[in-house]
Formats: C-alpha cells, sequence, structure tokens
C-alpha cells in the first residue's frame, strides 16, 4: 500500500513538474488564501488579547457616569456631571471611591524641550480608583486641591521624555505658559480609563484645570466634569450599587420619577461583554475572507485539472488499456491535486507566517498574535481543498472507457 502511494506521489511530482508554471499559477490561489487566513487569524487574534488586557488593566468593579453622546432629544435640559454628584455618589454604601474626570490636551515644555501630552484634571481619589503606585516623591493632596495649587504628577513616559535622566521633583514645568512644579512621578501603568493612558498623561487638581487653565477647559461650563470614575467595593453587587448610585444621582439632578435618565452609568463588565462579540464578530469576518480566498484558490486547482483530464486523455486510455483501473486513476488525479494544494499551502504558511511575524514586531496600532493553531488549520484547509476540488476532475477521468480515450484527439 505504501509502495503504491508512493508510486502516485512520484507520477504526480512528474505531471506537475512537467507544466512548471501552470502549476505554480494553480497554487498561486491557495498561496494567497493560506497566507490570508493565517495572517487575519494573527490580527484578530492579537486583537482580542490586546482588548483582553486593557480592559482587565481597567478593572471590572469600575464604573464610568458621564452625560450621554447620544441624549435622548425628549430631555430638554439635562444637567451637567458635577462635583456635587461625585459628592453624593461617595456616600453611597459600597462606593470605595469617587473621582472627578476632565481630560484634554496640552503643550507642555522644559527648558528646551517640549511635547505634547494628555492632562487629566481630578482628585485624590483618583489614587484610590486606579492601582497606581508612586515611583519618585508623591501625589497631590486635598489641601492642593482645595486651594488650586499648580502641582503636577507626571507619567512614567511623560517623565522620561521630558526630563532625561534628571531627577523631575520639584522641578518647574509650563503647560500652555502656567507653571506646575513636579510633586511626583508615577511607576508605569498604562491605566486610566477612555482616552487616557496614565504613562503618557500627567495628572493634576481639577480645580486648578477648571479655573486656571487658558484652553481646552475654559470653553466649557466651570461646574462640568466629562465623566466620574467610580470603583464600587463588591463586584458581586455590583447591580445593586448601579441601582443605588442612579437613584443618588437623579435625585441630585431632580429628575422626575417618570422621567429618563439625563445621565449615563457604564461599567466595565458590560464594555468587556461587547468588545468580547465585536471580537468574536470580526473574527468571524476574517475567517469568512480566508475562506473566501481558499475558495477561489480551490476552483482554479479545479479548472486546471479538469484541463489536465481533457489534455492527459489519450494517456489515460493506454494506462487503462494496460491494466489500470478506475480507482487508480481517480487516485493519480486525485494525489495531483492534493500535491498541488499542500505544496501552496507550504508556500503560503511560510509567506503568512512571515507577515504576521512582521506585522507584530513593526506595526505598532495593529497587534498580531501569531498560534500553531492556525498554522495547522490552514494547511489542513489547503489540503482540504485539494481533496474537495480535485474529486470532480478525478472522478471524470476514472469514467472514461479506454476505447474511447484512446480514439480522443
Amino acid at each position: 500500500m505504501i509502495d503504491t502511494l508512493l508510486s502516485v506521489f512520484r507520477i504526480s511530482l512528474k505531471a506537475i513538474m512537467a507544466n512548471k508554471m501552470r502549476a505554480a499559477l494553480t497554487s498561486l490561489g491557495i498561496v494567497i488564501g493560506v497566507a490570508a487566513v493565517i495572517t487575519m487569524l494573527a490580527v484578530g487574534s492579537g486583537t482580542q488579547q490586546s482588548m483582553n488586557e486593557r480592559f482587565a488593566r481597567f478593572g471590572t468593579n469600575i464604573l464610568y457616569l458621564r452625560q450621554p453622546w447620544d441624549l435622548d432629544e425628549t430631555i430638554s435640559s439635562p444637567e451637567d456631571v458635577t462635583m456635587d454628584d461625585v459628592r453624593a455618589i461617595r456616600r453611597v454604601e459600597d462606593v470605595v471611591s469617587a473621582a472627578p474626570y476632565i481630560s484634554s490636551g496640552f503643550s507642555v515644555k522644559y527648558g528646551y524641550t517640549s511635547t505634547s501630552i494628555d492632562v487629566l484634571a481630578t482628585d485624590t481619589d483618583i489614587f484610590k480608583t486606579y492601582d497606581w503606585e508612586i515611583a519618585s516623591g508623591r501625589t497631590f493632596n486635598e489641601h492642593e486641591v482645595d486651594t488650586y495649587a499648580q502641582v503636577a504628577v507626571l507619567g512614567d513616559t511623560v517623565a522620561k521624555t521630558i526630563f532625561n535622566d534628571l531627577d523631575p521633583i520639584g522641578k518647574t514645568v509650563i503647560f500652555n505658559e502656567i507653571p506646575f512644579t513636579v510633586v511626583g512621578v508615577m511607576k508605569k501603568s498604562g491605566q486610566g480609563g477612555w482616552g487616557f493612558d496614565m504613562d503618557e498623561g500627567t495628572l493634576i487638581p481639577y480645580t486648578t484645570g477648571k479655573v486656571k487653565m487658558d484652553t481646552g477647559w475654559k470653553s466649557t461650563s466651570r461646574r462640568a466634569l466629562d465623566q466620574v470614575i467610580i470603583r464600587v467595593k463588591d463586584i458581586n453587587t455590583i447591580e445593586e450599587t448601579k441601582e443605588a448610585i442612579t437613584n443618588t444621582v437623579r435625585n441630585t439632578h431632580k429628575i422626575h420619577p417618570l422621567a429618563k435618565d439625563d445621565f449615563q452609568l457604564d461599567d466595565m463588565a458590560s464594555w468587556i461583554e461587547q468588545a468580547k462579540a465585536a471580537s468574536k464578530t470580526m473574527g468571524i469576518l476574517l475567517g469568512v475572507i480566508g475562506a473566501v480566498s481558499l475558495l477561489v484558490g480551490g476552483i482554479g486547482v479545479m479548472n486546471i485539472m479538469l484541463v489536465s483530464v481533457t489534455e492527459r486523455t489519450r494517456e489515460i486510455g493506454i494506462r487503462m488499456a494496460i491494466g489500470a483501473t478506475s480507482a487508480d486513476i481517480r487516485l493519480q488525479f486525485l494525489a495531483e491535486a492534493v500535491t498541488l494544494s499542500c505544496f501552496g499551502g507550504l508556500i503560503g504558511v511560510a509567506l503568512g507566517v512571515g507577515i504576521a511575524l512582521f506585522v507584530a514586531n513593526h506595526a505598532e496600532n495593529i497587534p498580531a498574535q501569531l498560534s500553531i493553531a492556525s498554522i495547522f488549520i490552514s494547511f489542513g484547509f489547503s489540503a482540504a481543498t485539494g481533496i474537495f476540488f480535485g474529486f470532480y476532475p478525478a472522478y471524470k477521468a476514472s469514467k472514461l472507457t479506454p476505447i474511447d480515450a484512446l480514439r480522443y484527439e
């Protein structure tokens, strides 16, 4: 049996090598399809892992209170989210902390070095909300918040960019022409909520940000906050806590019992589920694109094999005349189709792995994670493509009669 299979494989290779250019062009569809599947699965897997890591850093016990982006038109005069809401939320049972959150981009300068950064205006509760750690210096305190102090806590990347090897503590930096004294530098963490990365950002007291900064926040209401970041004590009772916070804010905003909320309260758990659903949908879409690529390649294989059967009709007749059975003919042409597909699959695997590794190492905004499973799955599909699309040409060849085949011109 093994000798028979090896013999069939040698004959298949000989037939393929007799038409190298045609074989290469036939395999090209399989190469592209397999490479596309591996690359897309790597990007999809990398994106999902990146999202999971990002959400995991935020914590599932974090809530976000803000005014809705798509506010209901029936709400005629919605209230801003303000510090009154923050103070009321802090009195809710199971609330560990509630921090005001106002974020905007500013230019920061020290000496001859300047760069653009995100500045988060908040208060001391932000340090209870996120598990941030101080690398050097200290955080600002409640007295500095109350007195509109011009102090700043820098993120790890910001401190390195501006000061290089200098100790930032006690130095004065300029935010849009306003001097701030650096009192602390955070350890590398990457946390900070929507649109804010602590490593790339800077913290200042919210009172200072709302009153003294010339741009960014001054154009908005002095009372309004972008959002409130809330940390709850027990994740198992988060729904009850959300309901209590909702009732508290409705009372603060003096909303009629029958009226709709003029605010939105989100939790990370719901965002994680939405992200997983979106990631799953993207994975399915990428898989469909890869499957279509393989389908096109498979059609190319079947087309060439049908042409090959037509061209080699007399050869088929001669083989049958000297004793080859229909099963032998079917096996021979099926082996050729599978060999073509497998060669294309191997080249596609090499190309796909190369593209995925290049993306992972050089494309910062496109995460990619290569998996052994995706390689085997892609190569398996290439072999299956050869079997599926090669069967009909092989079956057609096996149904020829020796007399008709020998008489074919």
